[in-house]
């Protein structure tokens, strides 16, 4: 929260709506190089953005929505739970089209916490669980602010056990979140694909449970996990802009559910993993169709999160409203 308030002060000395001046790109941030930002990066890749009439510069920033909210980059990848924190501060950062919706995480344990905690593949995940009381994940930002983190204390939840039976460690980044499961400071990797597989071909373990497999996660059909997000101030003032930005990302998901190997082949030069380990993770994505959702359906999908915990405050009715437009939406 710390964040979203820090961005609302800074909001305050900027109005978050200038224009891109004559000659420079369009700036759109991503936190990092990885699958859930496929569809910026493939746009780009594919050529997307330059039919639309777009230059764009793509640039990996940390805190993408303080940048975003105030005007100086145009364009981010945002998730949900950032976009709503961020809309109960009132700061003016809008959704204007969906990227991934159905989060697939992956529940995954190095070989020596299998035999430590005496799992065996004959038990329920339930029991598998039980036995891991304790054991820790590592997260960026920690489990206030970490979606996956929230994900998890949903799944222990949903199977009769407190959210905090395994423990947060909060990491500054990626890399040191593998370097931690690598050196064995924690033996629980909770993570979209392709962190568990990366880390196990370096360190001997398994996979648990994925919630992309499993009926305990239906009622995440179709939500919006992530969106592109912008300045409302900005989308207002350049409506075309905008319509064009999200035709592009429209047909970057597009590519990538029709044809997730042909993404990976496209993407193996701007991701930093092993080919065959980034082609085998695609598949594990969904991507909203044509980058639309109307408003009831993103609205609907902030009431399943909501419910599930995945926001420290519960969003108002009105921040909802003001987080999210499919107004630029083809």
């Amino acid at each position: 929260m710390a964040a979203a308030l820090a961005v609302a002060a800074a909001s305050a000395c900027g109005s978050g709506s200038a224009a891109v001046a004559e000659g420079d790109p369009i700036l759109v941030s991503v936190s990092i190089a990885a699958p859930s930002a496929a569809p910026i990066f493939l746009a780009e890749t594919l050529g997307y953005f330059k039919e639309e009439g777009l230059d764009v510069e793509v640039r990996e920033i940390a805190n993408a929505s303080l940048q975003v909210a105030t005007g100086q980059v145009q364009y981010g990848a945002v998730n949900t739970n950032t976009l709503m924190q961020s809309a109960s501060e009132d700061i003016g950062l809008q959704g204007v089209c969906v990227t991934q919706v159905d989060p697939s995480y992956v529940l995954a344990v190095s070989d020596d916490t299998w035999n430590r905690r005496g799992l065996t593949e004959s038990m329920s995940l339930k029991d598998q669980l039980t036995a891991l009381q304790g054991e820790q994940i590592t997260a960026v930002g920690g489990r206030t602010v970490n979606p996956g983190a929230k994900l998890l204390e949903a799944l222990l939840e949903k199977n009769g056990l407190p959210g905090d039976w395994i423990g947060v460690l909060s990491m500054a980044g990626a890399s040191q979140a593998t370097a931690a499961f690598q050196n064995k400071q924690v033996g629980v990797i909770f993570q979209p694909q392709p962190q568990p597989d990366q880390v196990l071909s370096h360190v001997p373990g398994r996979i648990l449970y994925s919630i992309g497999d499993s009926p305990l996660f239906s009622e995440m059909d179709n939500v919006a996990w992530s969106t592109i997000a912008t300045s409302a101030k900005f989308a207002a003032a350049n409506p075309d802009m905008t319509k064009k930005f999200c035709n592009a990302i429209g047909r970057a998901n597009n590519f990538l559910d029709d044809n997730p190997d042909g993404a990976a082949e496209a993407l193996k030069s701007v991701m930093p993993v092993d080919p065959e380990i980034l082609k085998n993770a695609m598949p594990t994505y969904k991507w909203a169709r044509d980058g639309s959702m109307s408003e009831s359906d993103f609205f609907h999908g902030v009431e399943v999160l909501t419910g599930m915990g995945m926001f420290d405050q519960a969003p108002s009715p009105d921040s909802t409203r003001a987080a999210y437009t499919a107004a630029y939406q083809n």
